[in-house]
């Protein structure tokens, strides 16, 4: 069968509805024809120079992305700015680019749910519910279904702080986790992939010993607490496990075309580690 964009977009639909993603965000087809043949496909959360690169060498026509390349209003596009770059260079190849980004975070198995799933969490659920599921009987508009951000489950067994920050760091390939809190044990972590700050006080209103997310500031790390252990796993590295999960996806839904995780590591953050300094006299 002969795809086009148009029948990735409209996966993408099914699994992430546009209506769900937040109002500044810009997702969906950003460059290229809807029309356009696709035979194979690099799925990445960041497209960068590397990315580019990667999609020229294996001659891929579509890459999908979590977060967009097109974010802010362009004024203009030149060769002299990076985004600029990268689209002469897109579209020179004829390589075109969508977009999932808000509306994955908030979609049933999206960004938080493989999250979750990633450190073992099991009976998970939303952590804040959005759009509700019709009542019985009522008819459901096509691609509707019930969102949220955020995801909170248990742990099979309760562990202990150090043991569950070391699952964290392992089962994510972080180099570096943050953390405040120190209760006694985990059994209920909830979880939230990318910037998820504004969910720590619905983990704790919902009972959870644990919350996993990222970019958390200074003072918001006051939250942790001797019941509630807040962790700041990295952007890149909680929220990059989706980019496997969307391959899945994606060959199971469309088995003829050629599907790649890209091999380019897109963390633009870097770690120095040095001995704790001795403290001045």
């Amino acid at each position: 069968m002969r795809y086009t964009n148009r029948h990735i977009l409209e996966f993408l639909e099914d699994w992430a509805p546009q209506s769900t993603k937040l109002e500044y965000d810009n997702v969906g087809l950003l460059v290229g024809d809807e029309n356009q043949e696709v035979s194979r496909i690099l799925a990445c959360l960041d497209v960068t120079p590397e990315v580019v690169d990667e999609a020229i060498a294996l001659k891929a026509n579509l890459i999908v992305a979590h977060h967009p390349l097109i974010f802010r209003k362009l004024s203009r596009i030149t060769p002299s700015d990076t985004t600029g770059s990268l689209l002469f260079r897109l579209i020179k190849n004829d390589i075109n680019v969508a977009a999932a980004h808000t509306n994955l975070d908030a979609a049933p198995g999206g960004v938080s749910f493989v999250l979750a799933d990633r450190l073992g969490l099991i009976d998970v659920h939303f952590l804040k519910t959005g759009e509700e599921p019709p009542a019985s009987g009522e008819k459901q508009s096509p691609g509707a279904s019930q969102s949220g951000f955020g995801a909170i489950g248990r742990l099979p067994e309760p562990m202990g702080v150090q043991e569950f920050l070391d699952l964290v760091a392992e089962r994510l390939g972080s180099r570096g986790v943050r953390y405040s809190g120190s209760p006694g044990l985990i059994r209920k972590a909830a979880v939230c992939g990318g910037a998820g700050s504004f969910l720590a006080d619905e983990a704790r209103l919902q009972g959870a010993d644990a919350y996993v997310t990222a970019d958390l500031k200074y003072h918001e790390f006051f939250t942790g607490s001797a019941s509630f252990l807040l962790v700041d796993a990295g952007h890149y590295e909680s929220e990059v496990p989706v980019v496997e999960a969307l391959c899945d996806r994606l060959r199971d839904r469309f088995p003829e075309l050629e599907v790649r995780n890209t091999e380019v590591n897109t963390n633009p953050v870097r770690y120095v580690f040095k001995e704790q300094p001795q403290k001045m006299k």
